[in-house]
């Protein structure tokens, strides 16, 4: 038998158990061991008038999706990481986008509000 080549399984199971006690106390972001805490962002989408705009694209950091807003403008990021997240939201036909900051806390629903965009078409004021 080559040394290093094979691990009877009960070997094997104590070396990946001591490695995921390594990476616990080791200060591992625990977002990369799946122990993050989550939270759900809710909101709706307007134009200045207080119109809903229907499928605005809206995003928070601590996610990797967008998410499309419904036909009252509403919309739920869920699985947003616990901490200060910035949500976004942009629509074809409004100027740019709108931005707002929201505290996300373990296990609950924080309301963003209504975010307002301004339609290209908005006369100036």
């Amino acid at each position: 038998m080559k040394h290093g080549t094979f691990f009877p399984p009960r070997r094997a199971a104590i070396g990946l158990g001591v490695l995921a006690l390594i990476a616990l106390v080791g200060g591992c972001n625990p977002n990369d061991i799946g122990l993050q805490d989550y939270g759900t962002i809710v909101g709706r989408i307007a134009d200045q008038n207080g119109n809903p705009i229907q499928g605005a694209l809206v995003s928070a950091t601590g996610t990797t999706f967008t998410f499309t807003t419904d036909k009252t403008g509403a919309f739920s990021i869920q699985k947003v990481a616990v901490g200060e997240q910035t949500v976004t939201a942009r629509a074809a036909g409004y100027v740019g986008s709108i931005t707002a900051d929201v505290i996300v806390q373990k296990d609950q629903t924080v309301q963003a509000g209504d975010l307002k965009l301004v339609s290209v078409t908005a006369p100036k004021s």
